[in-house]
């Protein structure tokens, strides 16, 4: 099952106007950036607030999520184990696999079948390692 929280994903329009307000929001620093050029993303975690990462995402590419969207990733001990139960539930999951730029398998519970709320799950720690500069 879907445990903790795992981080909060913002989408905002433009990546360089939002971080100085998040920076000056949070006052914890500068975000590690991450390019993924074959999704249409850019990333900014926020880490050193003493809480969950804050990810910013801008997209250029083709999705359902707009500005103001609110990503809740949740962690998951077994994402393929998730994904079926959620499935035998009823529930619509999807997988996305790895890409060169974000080497991280995932799910998605999309905005049209989370009631208004795009659900991520991610298998535990793995986005921490990827913001660390650790996955891929």
């Amino acid at each position: 099952m879907a445990g903790a929280l795992d981080h909060i994903g913002i989408f905002v329009a433009d990546l360089d106007t939002a971080i100085p307000f998040y920076r000056s929001l949070i006052g914890q620093g500068d975000p590690v950036l991450r390019e993924v050029p074959e999704l249409g993303l850019r990333l900014a975690f926020f880490t050193n607030q003493g809480g969950l990462a804050i990810e910013l995402v801008e997209s250029s590419g083709k999705s359902e999520m707009r500005p103001g969207d609110v990503v809740v990733a949740l962690e998951v001990d077994d994402l393929e184990a998730e994904i079926a139960r959620l499935r035998d539930e009823g529930i619509r999951a999807y997988h996305q696999k790895p890409t060169e730029n974000l080497p991280l398998h995932r799910g998605w519970i999309t905005k049209g079948d989370g009631h208004g709320t795009i659900i991520e799950l991610c298998p535990k720690g793995d986005v921490a390692r990827f913001v660390a500069g650790e996955a891929g």
